[in-house]
């Protein structure tokens, strides 16, 4: 059904644009026209104000709807975290599988092989782990931390047709497995690291392509050895993912990491749990139950274990708590995800023939419509 949205500004993935309405075509996107050259065409669809921006797009989703993905690996799982994050703007997930058996690995990347066809939320898998320091462990137990082996390479080398994200910590693997697992297309990442400064230069020599949940999970910033922080932040070739619910990271390194790293190198992850979109506040994780309290989710320990907020939330906190440009900030929910695994090319702008995903959210970043390739699966009540 041809649709003008109409009533808002748009943020089209680099500009604004006020009195303007968004074409669109059921799962396309037509093209941004002045409100007064709609043509006669299109239905008009008043929107009450606020922001209509690219649908959100989070690269590392653990869990939601009540369920972590490593506990339920199933393909109605699967959905239903899809479907918790969709209702706050998150149109696009990759799920993480977290350092866990190679049976529950195998069964996680076996449901997103499934459904990566079927579901157009769905744009990946994540594998965070097990190939960590054990010093950057943080909540992934012990006895899951592995050394790579003929098992793994074998699953992996099955993981083809579809984005797959892997982080490591670079000192505990090769650098001709490095490359190997780079030409399987996986992008590499570095995290739960202890890794030196030298010793992430020459992974950044052979593949790797970023660093994951920046500032966590990793030695920091000293006068002599800069650590994984301060390579992130030297390396502008490099990504990096961010936690931006100012329990992960202080506010004031949020502004520095987006200071220092050039613009479409660092962007937003939620390394949201299960809490998302459900009424529950503590769920299992390893055989243990952990809780969100005031918006922190730890474990028995008291160690960070995931966040509960979404991309909203993180544009959010950026925009009102650490300086970076409403623009910038949803650009790092939006299209410089995509443009980091090599989606942009249909996702994270709004432009001629991009998917229709979509968000509208209001001044006070309450989401009121989501359009997920082309069906509105939420609307605000008029």
């Amino acid at each position: 059904m041809k649709q003008a949205l109409l009533g808002s500004q748009i943020f089209c993935g680099e500009r604004f644009y006020n009195h303007h309405a968004l074409l669109i075509d059921g799962k396309s996107i037509i093209e941004i026209v002045d409100e007064k050259n709609i043509p006669n065409a299109f239905n008009k669809i008043e929107l009450n104000q606020g922001i209509l921006a690219p649908g959100f797009i989070d690269l590392q989703v653990n869990g939601g709807g009540g369920i972590l993905f490593n506990n339920k690996p199933t393909k109605e799982s699967l959905n239903t975290i899809i479907n918790a994050h969709q209702f706050f703007g998150t149109t696009s997930i990759m799920p993480a599988v977290i350092s866990d058996s190679i049976e529950v690995l195998s069964k996680c990347s076996e449901t997103v092989t499934q459904e990566i066809k079927k579901n157009s939320g769905l744009l990946g898998i994540h594998i965070e782990g097990p190939f960590f320091s054990l010093k950057y462990r943080g909540v992934h137990q012990k006895k899951y931390i592995s050394k790579l082996n003929s098992k793994y390479l074998e699953l992996f080398n099955n993981l083809k047709g579809f984005p797959v994200i892997l982080t490591l910590a670079p000192e505990c693997i090769s650098t001709e497995d490095l490359n190997h697992l780079a030409s399987l297309g996986m992008k590499i990442m570095a995290g739960h690291t202890d890794a030196s400064y030298d010793e992430l230069d020459k992974a950044a020599k052979n593949n790797l392509k970023g660093f994951t949940h920046l500032f966590n999970a990793m030695s920091q910033i000293s006068a002599r050895e800069p650590g994984v922080v301060g390579a992130a932040l030297d390396f502008d070739n490099l990504y990096a993912s961010i936690i931006v619910d100012l329990h992960h990271v202080h506010r004031s390194l949020i502004e520095l990491a987006y200071q220092k790293k050039p613009i479409g190198k660092l962007f937003f992850i939620s390394d949201s749990m299960a809490t998302i979109n459900h009424g529950e506040p503590a769920f299992e994780l390893y055989d243990e139950v952990v809780s969100e309290q005031n918006g922190r989710i730890t474990n028995a320990e008291g160690k960070l274990a995931g966040s509960s907020i979404t991309q909203i939330d993180a544009v959010k906190n950026a925009y009102q708590q650490c300086n970076i440009p409403l623009d910038h900030a949803l650009s790092m929910a939006s299209r410089y995800p995509a443009e980091f695994i090599g989606v942009d090319q249909y996702l994270g702008s709004l432009k001629p023939g991009y998917r229709t995903d979509l968000v509208h959210f209001d001044s006070n970043f309450e989401v009121n419509n989501v359009w997920a390739s082309g069906e509105q699966i939420k609307q605000a009540m008029q």
